[in-house]
């Protein structure tokens, strides 16, 4: 996630606090309602949370160990098949 809060922070502030409040609310609801997100079809092991600004989140869920792990955050826009 980094990369993306990197790149809104040097271009748009506005859009790094928007994008930051996101992840928050986001982080929340995921530690609450882990399953709550689909499936990424093509990458069954992933879920996939929408992030603002077309970025998506890919997560793993160990409901055995309740942990979960953020995979990659990535714009929605790139070839994610060959990124994941």
């Amino acid at each position: 996630m980094a990369l993306a809060e990197d790149y809104l922070f040097e271009h748009s502030m506005p859009a790094y606090d928007k994008f930051r409040e996101a992840i928050e609310k986001q982080e929340s609801l995921l530690t609450r309602y882990p399953l709550m997100y689909p499936v990424y079809l093509a990458r069954p092991e992933f879920r996939c949370m929408p992030l603002p600004y077309e970025y998506l989140c890919f997560y793993r869920v160990d409901e055995d160990a309740k942990l979960i792990t953020v995979h990659r955050v990535i714009r929605g826009m790139r070839d994610i098949e060959n990124i994941l």
